[in-house]
Formats: C-alpha cells, structure tokens, sequence
C-alpha cells in the first residue's frame, strides 16, 4: 500500500546546533529523527524507541558517547542497531575506540552533509540511495 514508513534515526548530541542541523539534513532525505541531549536519554530511546541507526557524539553529559555504545552492545534489544559517531575528537585514538567499541563509522565535525547522509544510506540497507 504506498511507501514505507521513513527508517528512524536517533540523534544524541549535547550540542543543539549539531542536532538540529544534522536533523534537518537527514528530514530532507526522508528519515525520521528523534534526539537527545544527553547520554542517559540516549539510551532511554534507543531501547524504547529501537532506532534503525544512531549517530552519537561522544562528549556529552550524564554519559559520553562510549558509555552508551558500551550500553548498546550488551543488551539483547540494542546490540545490532548500528551506530554512527559524530564528534569533534580528530586523534587516532578515538577512531580505534569507535571501531573498537562497534561503531560503523567515525565522523568528525565539521562534516559535510554528503558525507553524513553516504554514511547513514550505506549502513540502512533497503533505506534510500
């Protein structure tokens, strides 16, 4: 019966200009966008809401962006919701732990919309493109 529903994309930055931007990027191209402002509401939506992606910043309040990928992966109803980070941390090191810690891809800001929008159509297979 007509088009699908949009795929839901949960947007956790502390950073209100960060996520109103990457929002109205992303509900340009069609998605559906819910956000939090801090780590522990990220993680209250992800397990109510079950996003089809997340995109995480990793310095925010309550809990950084690790913790609640940490979080993700060890409960049965979050494990495989792919996770995007989106942060200001440009060091080797952060890309080791987001890939480390299961993310499928490490974005620094400043970012293109491009980019971001490659990133979230690549890893929402069906969704788009």
């Amino acid at each position: 019966m007509g088009e699908p529903d949009p795929a839901l994309i949960l947007v956790a930055d502390d950073d209100r200009q960060v996520h109103l931007l990457v929002r109205e990027i992303l509900e340009r191209e069609g998605f559906q966008i819910v956000t939090a402002e801090d780590g522990e509401r990220a993680l209250e939506l992800a397990v109510e809401r079950r996003p089809a992606l997340m995109i995480l910043d990793i310095m925010m309040p309550k809990m950084d962006g690790y913790a609640v990928l940490t979080r993700l992966r060890g409960h049965a109803a979050t494990r495989e919701i792919p996770a995007i980070v989106l942060t200001g941390q440009t060091e080797e090191i952060y890309h080791g732990l987001s890939e480390g810690l299961g993310a499928i891809a490490h974005l620094t800001k400043p970012f293109t919309p491009e980019r971001l929008v490659a990133e979230v159509r690549r890893h929402l297979p069906g969704k788009g493109s």
